[in-house]
């Protein structure tokens, strides 16, 4: 597994969570500058809650239905 692949799923499993980086480091056994490069590539997914303290946000992620496209079978 990545270092990146560690990081998220370690976070899906702590939304809701505030967590420090230096724990995000010790769960996911990475260095400091992968978390924060991480953090800043994945804005999306935490929320500052202090200094090196972040609130661990869901993915949002939505999915298109077929009602939704331009299928002509779905109408």
């Amino acid at each position: 597994m990545s270092k990146q692949t560690n990081i998220e799923a370690y976070i899906d499993t702590i939304i809701g969570a505030t967590v420090t980086t230096k724990a995000l480091c010790a769960s996911c056994n990475c260095t400091l500058p992968t978390v924060l490069a991480y953090i800043k590539n994945n804005p999306n997914r935490f929320e500052k809650a202090g200094r090196g303290k972040y609130l661990i946000k869901a993915n949002n992620v939505t999915s298109v239905s077929n009602t939704e496209t331009n299928d002509p079978i779905a109408w």
